[in-house]
């Protein structure tokens, strides 16, 4: 059969029609995305650089991310586990409120509680998920970048206002704001200290991620200065933490390129301890800072478990763990020694008070999704697997996680991004997680 062809076949449109209209695909989504985008990083602005600072301004950004979030959520089998063990930690916390307030734990306590344990995690998990489908890992570390950057001026700005003009200037960054300049010591109360923890854990483990060199150096620099003027053991261990885990992994990623262990060192290496030198050499050039005093310290409150405060909080949580056998007094119920008047059933000394609150076999469930992600990130390093973006996030993970050791931040809402965030991101990437580690 001949094959007929000829411009007569084609249907021609007349000059005078009107340009045919595709259908508008997916604009809704499009602008959805847009507004999800605009809202996570609006509060990813109060809860990293200014945490606690606007604690409804932060609550209700979190709302509306959430809303955002929900259309188009995808409850693929990663999403399930991480749910699965979530639900998990839920009826843990039901458990012991009840057990709280049947030892006397008073309802304020008990709806802290309930929005700490219950409800913030899971606005932050599906927020994480929304950030991963609309922006990516690669995008969010990026906007980290940028939040670093006002991290640090709200530090710089915290003391110039503090030190020029008083602590009332600076109530908005802190209640009760405090700057220690004494014997060579430098210390601020400032929440964003918390933030910098996994910022500056992330950022030095993997420096390469900030593409421009000056940037680089001029962030980690940045970095550097304040956490040594920070006087916050947790911020300034972060760092040489952070470097090593780094160091650790650097041959374990699927980016690495098979480079000699003195090519890393002069492309990351040097580079780092040039921002150390520079460091050292502006603080104690243009500073009262002793970087020695500072390192005692340091020391000092790592030797005696955080400080008398903390030691003496410690041995009170030891002694209600022993009494009450190791099964748990309850959430809401407090110890002989109280840290806070106004609220006795907070403590700074998280993983014994979680101890204490919900027993051993509650602490493990609690602590079971952080331990599991923690094996998969190792198994896959083994393998030489383990993709760049998620050595950053595990290694300001694990800085920030062992802060809570001395620091609850893994209790306030507006701090529990670092700990939910890179979980969920490693747990959509790597859905078989749990079947992997079983095996």
């Amino acid at each position: 059969m001949n094959r007929i062809e000829g411009p007569s076949l084609v249907p021609s449109i007349p000059p005078s029609s009107p340009p045919v209209q595709l259908p508008r695909a997916n604009v809704y989504r499009f602008t959805l995305r847009h507004m999800f985008l605009g809202v996570a990083f609006l509060l990813l602005l109060f809860a990293v650089v200014v945490p606690n600072s606007l604690p409804l301004s932060t609550a209700g950004a979190m709302g509306l991310a959430f809303m955002l979030a929900l259309p188009g959520i995808r409850l693929g089998q990663s999403l399930r586990n991480l749910l699965a063990l979530y639900a998990c930690t839920v009826i843990v916390t039901i458990v012991y409120v009840i057990v709280g307030g049947m030892h006397g734990a008073p309802l304020v306590a008990m709806a802290e509680v309930t929005a700490v344990y219950i409800v913030s995690p899971m606005v932050w998990m599906i927020i994480a998920e929304g950030l991963h489908r609309r922006l990516g890992v690669d995008g969010l570390i990026d906007w980290f970048i940028l939040l670093s950057v006002l991290c640090v001026l709200s530090v710089a700005l915290f003391f110039y206002l503090f030190l020029t003009r008083g602590a009332s200037a600076v109530e908005f960054f802190f209640q009760g704001a405090n700057v220690n300049l004494s014997e060579g010591f430098s210390g601020a109360t400032m929440h964003v200290y918390g933030s910098m923890i996994f910022l500056c854990g992330g950022f030095f483990s993997t420096p390469e991620l900030i593409k421009s060199k000056p940037l680089r150096f001029g962030l980690l620099v940045m970095l550097l200065i304040c956490a040594l003027t920070s006087g916050r053991s947790a911020l300034i261990l972060a760092i040489p933490i952070g470097w090593i885990l780094g160091w650790m992994l650097a041959s374990r990623t699927v980016e690495h390129v098979g480079k000699s262990a003195i090519a890393r060192l002069i492309q990351y290496g040097l580079p780092l301890l040039i921002a150390v030198m520079a460091t050292l050499f502006l603080l104690q050039a243009y500073t009262q800072v002793s970087v020695s005093s500072v390192f005692d310290i340091v020391f000092d409150k790592v030797a005696s478990g955080g400080g008398s405060a903390r030691a003496e909080m410690s041995r009170s949580l030891y002694e209600g763990i022993f009494d009450n056998g190791g099964l748990g007094a309850g959430h809401g119920v407090g110890v002989q020694f109280v840290s806070d008047p106004l609220h006795p059933w907070r403590y700074e000394v998280v993983w014994l008070a979680t101890i204490y609150r919900v027993g051993i076999v509650g602490a493990v469930i609690y602590v079971l999704p952080f331990l599991l992600y923690a094996v998969g990130v190792i198994r896959l390093a083994l393998a030489r697997l383990l993709p760049v973006r998620h050595k950053f996030m595990f290694c300001g993970f694990v800085c920030a996680f062992l802060a809570t050791n001395t620091n609850p931040y893994i209790e306030a809402f507006s701090l529990q991004w670092m700990y939910v965030i890179p979980l969920v991101l490693w747990y959509i990437e790597y859905p078989s997680i749990l079947k992997r580690v079983s095996q």
